[in-house]
């Protein structure tokens, strides 16, 4: 809870089961901290108020926001993936077959057809 400004936890990226909870007076000042860093991945609000959760969802820039949820809720037709200095492009059925594919065109000339 409320880890300092410059520790590992707040400043790089964490892979593992790891929560940080940051008090806020002011939610823009929270969303401004939130899209700080140069790494995004996923990001959560919990909230009652419908407004509050749409704009978390459209202020965060992670590429998914959980409203209610942890970070570690995924499907597997749910994309997934870092932003800015996170990953590289997005995961999840769709993302992986179209990164498994080439696509090629055919064009044929023929004086049957």
């Amino acid at each position: 809870v409320n880890p300092a400004d410059d520790a590992l936890v707040s400043t790089k990226e964490v892979f593992g089961p790891v929560v940080c909870i940051y008090s806020y007076s002011d939610i823009e000042d929270a969303f401004d901290r939130a899209n700080a860093l140069d790494v995004s991945f996923q990001a959560a609000v919990f909230t009652k108020n419908l407004d509050t959760a749409l704009k978390a969802v459209k202020r965060l820039n992670g590429t998914a926001v959980m409203v209610n949820d942890h970070t570690a809720f995924r499907v597997d037709w749910m994309p997934f993936g870092g932003a800015k200095a996170s990953g590289l492009g997005l995961g999840g059925i769709h993302h992986s077959m179209e990164e498994c594919t080439n696509e090629k065109l055919m064009v044929i000339k023929s004086p049957v057809l």
